[in-house]
């Protein structure tokens, strides 16, 4: 707060703390007669401002056992969804719509735009990518996941209700981060434009420490995924990418063991296995180590030894896929039922609370020596626990959202009738019995997929 603000900045505070919208949230000023943005949330100013920000939630209907609530109606009660960098003066929307790394290396490689980050929002490039290409749909529909190719107005109709307005973080993200309740308007000071320069702990060397990889949260996998995460940021600072020997995607476990390659290296193979891959993760198991996750376990133990070629690898890789996808699409339908307690079991978010160092890596092999590992209980850890909840349960939200028909296509009435009767053991609180048939159903949906080898 000592740091020069700009002017833009001022007239941003002067505005927003006069509207009506902000009606009886304290606010004081300084000895230089600017305003007190921040408040301390364990200040009596900090407390009083939370639970004017608790009001607000429940008078638009947001639960206060919802993670994120804050971000959530800081968003929905903000005048104008523009917010005005403390440090440079720019203005940039508050809501997900700009394009993160992968999304803008995407557009680019694809259709040759140039884009500078927070330069072009996600509508922007849609409408650049369809004046240079009418067919560029299809590719983009691919890249967002849809099963099927989405002409444009439906695509732009698809992605605000998917991502812009479900404040999705897998393709895009806002121009300001929240921070609600201790900042007056619920938004960092300092835009996306600034923030990794003015916060230490957000440049990108420090960020290099943390690199936590999502996609193990989206696809339920098993393993240590903290001690994996630290692992990978090792590699990170090495200039070298860590290639997962199981593909998360395919159902196989998060766990501190990757290949190096580049990063090119790395896209080109995507989640296609080897055959040296699949040898490599069966003398893994020998050796004690898990690779695969509960739920892909029965399709992987019924088929991982008749594989014989990289051809029949790249067909296991693709059932796996498949059977992920049904696994995940059958989980979000049992937490539409009421059963996100039951599916919770299956989480693991006490790794949280662990942090590991690790002595003699050898960024050439993705080798070393010894570990350390270190018990941790603070802010950060209570928060990356809640973090690695919440992704895995909004990738079932997005699952729900979805057409999936393609990948619930089981064609099976065991599943079917399961999925039904564990909707009623979850009406009778009979979480065992709910838990043993999901696992028995997650099981049979293996097999059935196996067959198809």
């Amino acid at each position: 707060m000592d740091r020069k603000w700009h002017q833009k900045f001022i007239e941003y505070t002067e505005f927003i703390a006069s509207h009506q919208n902000y009606e009886g949230l304290h606010i004081t000023r300084k000895d230089d007669n600017l305003l007190k943005w921040v408040a301390s949330g364990k200040s009596a100013e900090g407390q009083e401002r939370k639970k004017w920000w608790d009001k607000q939630c429940k008078n638009h209907g947001i639960s206060f056992d919802m993670d994120g609530r804050y971000a959530k109606i800081a968003r929905m009660i903000h005048p104008t969804k523009l917010h005005v960098c403390q440090i440079c003066g720019r203005e940039l929307s508050i809501e997900y719509i700009y394009p993160k790394k992968g999304t803008i290396k995407f557009f680019s490689e694809s259709f040759g735009i140039k884009i500078e980050p927070y330069g072009k929002d996600i509508f922007e490039l849609l409408d650049l990518a369809e004046g240079r290409d009418p067919n560029s749909f299809q590719a983009i529909s691919e890249f967002f996941k849809y099963e099927e190719s989405l002409p444009f107005n439906f695509l732009k109709q698809q992605i605000k209700q998917d991502h812009v307005d479900k404040a999705s973080k897998s393709f895009l993200s806002p121009g300001v981060m929240s921070n609600s309740p201790d900042r007056f308007d619920g938004f960092h000071s300092d835009g996306a434009c600034c923030r990794s320069k003015s916060d230490k702990g957000r440049s990108r060397q420090n960020l290099s420490r943390y690199t936590q990889d999502r996609r193990a949260y989206e696809n339920w996998s098993d393993g240590d995924w903290k001690m994996a995460d630290r692992l990978m940021a090792e590699f990170n600072k090495n200039g070298v990418s860590a290639d997962h020997i199981g593909p998360i995607s395919l159902g196989f476990c998060h766990r501190p063991k990757f290949a190096p390659l580049t990063k090119e290296e790395n896209s080109a193979k995507g989640n296609r296995m080897s055959l040296t891959d699949v040898k490599t993760l069966i003398n893994d198991e020998k050796l004690g180590q898990q690779v695969i996750s509960w739920h892909s376990r029965e399709i992987w133990d019924l088929l991982k030894n008749k594989i014989n070629s990289d051809s029949e690898a790249e067909t296991l890789s693709s059932l796996m896929r498949k059977n992920l996808h049904q696994v995940l699409t059958l989980f979000s339908q049992v937490k539409e039922c009421g059963g996100e307690s039951l599916l919770k079991t299956f989480l693991n978010p006490d790794y949280s609370f662990y942090d590991y160092e690790f002595i003699g890596f050898n960024p050439q092999t993705g080798d070393y020596e010894s570990s350390k590992k270190t018990k941790k209980n603070g802010q950060n850890q209570k928060n990356n626990a809640k973090r690695y909840i919440r992704i895995a349960f909004e990738a079932l939200d997005e699952y729900a959202q979805k057409d999936n028909r393609i990948h619930q296509s089981w064609n099976s009435e065991e599943i079917d009738t399961n999925l039904e009767k564990i909707r009623e053991l979850l009406i009778e609180n009979k979480m065992e019995q709910s838990k043993e048939l999901l696992i028995k159903t997650v099981n049979l949906l293996g097999s059935i997929n196996a067959e198809e080898f």
